[in-house]
This record gives structure tokens, C-alpha cells and sequence, in this order.
């Protein structure tokens, strides 16, 4: 689809080097409706919420790699992309293969360059992977070889209300320094709760593990959407 829409604004006459290729740090998943789990498979809708984006249908980076723990793993030869199948979990996604081919696609045509949803979709914090910190996004660009860094952060949640059309993000930055109260996540499910001593920030659990994040400045925690919002009056 990415490539019918690029052929199509590049025939229509707009510049190539004004064309960027998206690059998704997410994967669409769906469940499976027979014991068929080939691409065309029959469907009974999106599977089940991931722990941390809490969007069924959708998983991030870190998400699916957790998930591929013990899963069959498949290449679509046409579309150039893996997916993956666990019971009658079916997930469709990017790896770093799959960002070599569309990087050759896109230095081929001499398009401008690319954009990445989301950063902080990708395993920003390298503790679900393996692969270190935004092995996705790192792995661009090294091949782009550009002089773009990802954020200089450690961790930054999924934010569960997302605005495309918006040109201001309201994901939440990261506190820099080791939060206190490091104990708060043990014996936790993993997600995002609200910091009960600073409504300035909130907590994220992952793997047992505490970590304090600051929401942008002039909002607040917001714990019936689990993101940052604008203080009530």
C-alpha cells in the first residue's frame, strides 16, 4: 500500500526528493478464525490488547517481541515483511530485514528520505528485544546513514490517546535520574499507573522494574486515559 501511495504522488509530478517512506515500530494483529494462519487466513476480528499500548489490534515493537518468544515466524515474499503466529494470534510487523528492503526501495527511487511511527514504539529502553536500545530506529539509520539520534531517553511509554493531526505530541519525557520508590512495581502487573505523590509524572512497571516519567510541561497525569492531558479548571 506504502509503495502504491509513493508511485502514485511520484507520477502525479511531485518531486521525489520531497517523498518520504513511513517506517512503523508497531505491528497490526488479528485472531485467527480456523487453524489456517497463512496470509488471507480467515479472521475473527484483532487480537487481544497488548499490556502497554492497551489498543487491540496493535502492538508495539516491544511488544511483538515478547510475543515471538515461542511463535512461528513467516516471511510474505511479495510485501517483503515477516509475520508471526501463537495460538490464534496473527501479527504482521517490521523487523530490521524488512527496513533494509524498503531503504533499498527508497535509495533506488531517490526518494527524500524517511519517518518513523512511533519512536517510542520501538524498544527504546532495549528490555524486551535483546537487540539494545531502538534497535528498529538505530538500524535506519545506520542504513539512511544520517546524522539523526533517536532521543537521548530511556524510557517512553505508549501514550493510549493518540492525535495524528495534532503538530504537538502530549507522550510524556523521560525523568533522567533513577526514580525513588523503586520498589512500588514488584508483585505489579506490568502498565502505567498514576504517581499518587506528583501529578506531574506517573509510573510505568515493566518486568518488575520501576520507572518514574515527567509529562510534559504544563499537563498533568490523567489516570482515566493513562496519558498526559490539560489540567481541568
Amino acid at each position: 500500500m506504502q509503495d502504491f501511495a509513493m508511485k502514485y504522488w511520484r507520477d502525479q509530478g511531485t518531486p521525489v526528493e520531497k517523498l518520504r517512506m513511513g517506517f512503523a515500530t508497531y505491528g497490526r494483529t488479528f485472531r485467527l478464525a480456523s487453524g489456517d494462519s497463512g496470509v488471507g487466513a480467515p479472521t475473527s476480528g484483532p487480537a487481544s490488547a497488548g499490556p502497554f499500548t492497551r489498543e487491540a489490534g496493535f502492538w508495539s515493537y516491544y511488544e511483538i517481541c515478547t510475543f515471538l518468544q515461542g511463535a512461528t515466524v513467516k516471511w510474505i515474499d511479495d510485501q517483503k515483511v515477516p509475520y508471526a503466529t501463537k495460538g490464534q494470534d496473527w501479527v504482521g510487523f517490521d523487523n530490521k530485514e524488512s527496513f533494509t528492503n524498503k531503504v533499498n526501495y527508497l535509495k533506488e527511487n531517490k526518494f527524500g528520505g524517511a519517518f518513523i511511527w512511533a519512536l517510542d514504539l520501538d524498544d527504546f529502553a532495549g528490555q524486551f528485544c535483546g537487540q539494545g536500545n531502538y534497535p528498529l530506529i538505530g538500524h535506519l539509520r545506520s542504513l539512511l546513514d544520517t546524522e539523526f539520534l533517536p532521543p537521548n531517553t530511556t524510557n517512553v511509554p505508549y501514550e493510549t490517546t493518540k492525535t495524528a493531526s495534532t503538530a504537538q505530541s502530549t507522550r510524556p519525557h523521560v525523568v533522567p535520574t533513577a526514580p525513588s520508590g523503586a520498589e512500588f512495581c514488584k508483585g505489579r502487573p506490568e502498565g502505567i499507573y498514576a504517581n499518587p505523590a506528583d501529578p506531574m509524572t506517573f509510573i510505568q512497571c515493566a518486568n518488575g522494574r520501576t520507572f518514574v516519567q515527567r509529562c510534559p510541561t504544563g499537563t498533568v497525569f490523567n489516570p482515566n486515559c493513562l496519558c498526559c492531558d490539560w489540567p481541568k479548571n
